[in-house]
């Protein structure tokens, strides 16, 4: 039988607000799937979920639905769920969508941006490059930025988008987006920066906020793709480490 997880104070906190439990148990799996916790093709069985959660079935439910729609699992008609094989061809489909819709909201945000709209974003980077410094000093030897120091970094560039993103709101784009965000953003947590990562994120930042100074759309947009297209490069790397089957896939 599977064993209920110690999923940590994020989670406590997310219960303290009140988030549902279906919500809870969706994140849970979804990070366990991320991890590789689950195999690829491993099925997902109900009575299993709600031992390894403590959990009632029906939040389990919901949260399988859900997961199916992100595309991290497959529900098979009288059959179950299933978790999905996740392989470098999926990673690259879902960030040429991912990359479609960011650089044209991101060009949408960069022709209305104001210099109090762009002072805003810079604080928010200011406080990343000062966290990434402090990250610097005990970097050592490693080769992959994991835990407490990634997770860091990870919720300050959330904010930073997020920000972007609330210069020129769009709706529909958003809840499009929310999948491969979402999809990215999870496999980020798990599986951490790359070393030389941040240092370039930061770069490419300066350029993208120096790009809404100047309201360059065309430029904007080509750093939005190329900022994203090169997290989701150093992902790849990072999967492929902790992976090897998946090399060359």
């Amino acid at each position: 039988m599977l064993t209920k997880p110690d999923r940590g104070a994020e989670d406590d906190e997310r219960a303290a607000f009140g988030v549902p439990n279906y919500q809870r148990v969706r994140d849970a799996i979804r990070s366990d799937i991320a991890r590789g916790s689950f195999a690829p093709n491993a099925r997902l069985k109900i009575g299993e979920l709600t031992a390894r959660y403590g959990l009632s079935p029906a939040p389990i439910r919901e949260a399988l639905s859900q997961l199916a729609a992100e595309g991290w699992i497959v529900i098979h008609p009288n059959r179950g769920a299933q978790v999905r094989e996740i392989d470098e061809t999926f990673f690259r489909e879902m960030n040429e969508v991912r990359v479609a819709l960011e650089s044209y909201a991101v060009g949408l945000c960069a022709a209305v941006a104001t210099a109090a709209d762009v002072e805003r974003l810079e604080l928010i980077e200011d406080e990343f490059e000062r966290t990434l410094t402090t990250v610097a000093k005990k970097k050592g030897k490693i080769d992959v930025m994991r835990g407490a120091d990634a997770s860091a970094l990870l919720r300050i560039n959330a904010r930073l988008h997020d920000a972007i993103h609330a210069i020129r709101p769009n709706r529909e784009a958003e809840l499009l987006s929310a999948r491969y965000r979402n999809f990215f953003n999870t496999m980020r947590t798990a599986r951490g920066y790359g070393m030389r990562r941040p240092d370039a994120m930061a770069s490419e930042h300066r350029a993208l906020l120096a790009a809404f100074r100047a309201k360059d759309v065309a430029a904007a947009e080509r750093i939005s793709r190329e900022h994203v297209t090169n997290a989701m490069e150093d992902l790849l790397a990072i999967w492929r480490q902790d992976d090897p089957g998946h090399q060359g896939a």
